[in-house]
């Protein structure tokens, strides 16, 4: 089995990080193990952990005033969820819940404290993750309130490619994920409907394949098109 230590030397944010530093902080943690479909944390509880995720995936969820659910991120092994609110001290900002059975590694904030405080290379690797994430926001709010549903779909699935994708063969692309119908109407602010009208076009124009909770991306470079609203 994965030891701690091991595990944060896979991830970027702790790899850099000297031996003593990584052995003290490998001694203050502990696992936490969630199954499918079960809640990490809710929206609005105070952030009393960070996670990093080192096997399975979690969906960050947040809960409308209008009563929707929109899913603002995805995290995959190695990645850690809630760092920001934790230092913060404030409230977490959406509901995690476990897509597969995941393990993860519990994250309190003082000795995250303790390494920015004493590690500068540390502190800029957060600085530049709260960047990307701010970045990843501001794209996603652009998305929600300006462009058509296809775009935001098509983009919502290549970022997945991304981080889950597995090759098949003729260039086709499965998303290694249980990504339903509802799921993808949740990421993209859209109703049901919409997704499974989305879906079925694309079905038969042979970019995707979708089973119940599967998606195969056929051919990625003509997703890619429609997400940046070219002609086909």
């Amino acid at each position: 089995m994965t030891t701690i230590r091991e595990a944060l030397l896979a991830c970027a944010l702790f790899a850099d990080l000297p031996d003593a530093a990584l052995d003290a902080l490998s001694g203050s943690l502990r696992w936490q193990h969630v199954e499918r479909g079960e809640v990490l944390f809710n929206q609005g509880d105070e952030a009393a952990f960070a996670y990093l995720v080192t096997a399975g995936r979690l969906r960050l969820v947040q809960h409308t005033l209008e009563g929707k659910d929109v899913t603002m991120a995805t995290f995959t092994s190695t990645e850690v969820i809630g760092l920001i609110v934790v230092l913060l001290g404030e409230q977490y900002p959406g509901t995690a819940e476990a897509l597969d059975n995941a393990e993860l590694i519990v994250l309190p904030a003082p000795p995250l404290w303790g390494l920015l405080n004493t590690h500068p290379a540390f502190s800029l690797k957060v600085i530049h993750m709260l960047a990307d994430r701010l970045h990843e926001a501001h794209n996603r709010i652009r998305e929600l309130s300006a462009e058509r549903v296809q775009r935001r779909v098509a983009r919502s699935l290549l970022r997945l490619v991304e981080k889950v994708g597995v090759a098949e063969g003729h260039g086709a692309v499965r998303l290694d994920i249980r990504l339903s119908r509802q799921d993808l109407a949740q990421m993209n602010g859209t109703t049901l409907e919409t997704i499974s009208r989305t879906l079925s076009a694309w079905e038969d124009d042979g970019i995707v394949e979708s089973a119940r909770e599967q998606i195969v991306i056929l051919r990625p470079h003509a997703l890619v098109r429609v997400a940046d609203d070219l002609p086909m």
